[in-house]
């Protein structure tokens, strides 16, 4: 059983150095669409550092739409297994389990205030590598496994956005390679993942006991670029009204 790192990036170097790093001690394969307004190349390095990792690197445009996107990252590698992954996004196979204790949330209209939770270790290894090929190689029926993603506003694992416990943002994001199961084509923003044979989300182990997560790290580079952030952003509204995206740089 074989799973690939899938990953979709546009200028995107600084968060994909550390995405690359811990990918490649786990991950069969890694592989990016680089997706980008009128399939520009991107400027700041980003594909000369994906070369120097060995990836395989396939090119689109941005305006398809992250339905037609991410279908390629489902695709178009050499793995039975695909999780997808944002530059700004890590899993990690080995680390402290973490409880997290607190209501508060994060308020985008002060991104630089940490909302007051408290993130304990706690004496156990979460080995969720191990368990991820576990629960592949133990459910043959399923073709996609739910993970928690976790918010995080820097890299000390000290400070999320939100108490996962008890807001957990599920994500389908590791998915079978089979042709079946794809995200929505003509959705530009908002994908949706579906099995085409049912018309309805793929069957995924949910099992609640056995928590995979990914961490995502947004609002530490939303706030250490906010340039960078604040275009995305644009562009994201342009893809939702149909318009047609720009280049930065």
């Amino acid at each position: 059983m074989s799973i690939a790192a899938s990953i979709n990036v546009y200028n995107d170097v600084v968060a994909m150095r550390g995405l690359l790093e811990t990918a490649s001690q786990y991950f069969d394969e890694i592989f990016v669409v680089h997706s980008s307004p009128g399939g520009v190349y991107s400027n700041d390095g980003t594909i000369e550092l994906c070369e120097q990792f060995g990836v395989k690197i396939v090119f689109d445009d941005i305006d398809k739409g992250f339905g037609v996107i991410r279908s390629r990252l489902i695709h178009e590698h050499g793995c039975e297994w695909a999780m997808i992954l944002d530059a700004d996004e890590r899993f990690h196979p080995t680390m402290p389990q973490l409880t997290c204790e607190g209501s508060a949330t994060w308020d985008l209209g002060n991104p630089l205030v940490r909302p007051d939770l408290t993130v304990t270790p706690t004496q156990n290894m979460n080995v969720q590598g191990y368990a991820l090929k576990n629960i592949i190689e133990n459910n043959p029926s399923i073709m996609s496994v739910r993970t928690i993603r976790r918010h995080w506003m820097d890299f000390t694992h000290k400070n999320p956005t939100q108490n996962w416990s008890l807001i957990p943002d599920y994500q389908l994001r590791i998915v079978r390679n089979v042709p079946e199961i794809e995200y929505v084509s003509n959705v530009k923003m908002h994908e949706r993942l579906l099995d085409t044979r049912t018309g309805h989300d793929p069957l995924h182990f949910v099992g609640d006991e056995l928590l995979i997560f990914h961490d995502h790290y947004h609002p530490f580079f939303r706030n250490s670029f906010p340039g960078k952030k604040q275009f995305n952003e644009q562009n994201y509204q342009r893809l939702e009204r149909g318009e047609k995206t720009i280049p930065n740089g």
